[in-house]
């Protein structure tokens, strides 16, 4: 069951992003041995003309050619172990990310507080910082 190609659409970043982790799945070798342009033309919907104009596809193909060329390429799929670590990893990472985060939303609330302050202060409502500018004061 191949898919029609669609000689009028753009291949738009989405779609190249979804051709290129299909092509990254052909390295690891979970789907064959046997990869063409014909296989991503049917995949995809695009011609291989229209997947060779652009360069990342055009070097995940042939990363995962040269990759299923080498006589000693990893299994068919990931292992549990190789999955878990590569999860737990991304956890990690994304914990962190988090954390730092949560630092800048902190020193941002700790600066607004300290300007309230400030213009409380000096007698000013901090209300009044909400209303639009006059678009006459801006010239």
């Amino acid at each position: 069951m191949t898919k029609a190609i669609r000689a009028n659409v753009k291949l738009s970043e989405r779609k190249a992003a979804g051709i290129i982790a299909e092509l990254e799945r052909w390295r690891d070798g979970e789907l064959g041995t046997k990869l063409t342009w014909e296989r991503i033309e049917a995949f995809s919907g695009f011609t291989r003309q229209a997947l060779s104009r652009h360069p990342l596809i055009v070097t995940a193909y042939q990363t995962a050619k040269g990759a299923l060329a080498t006589p000693h390429r990893r299994s068919r799929s990931r292992s549990r172990n190789e999955e878990l670590l590569y999860l737990d990893q991304t956890i990690e990472d994304l914990r962190a990310e988090l954390r730092r985060y949560e630092l800048l939303e902190q020193k941002w609330l700790e600066r607004w507080q300290c300007i309230a302050y400030h213009c409380s202060r000096r007698g000013l409502n901090i209300d009044e910082f909400d209303r639009p500018i006059d678009t006459q004061a801006r010239r």
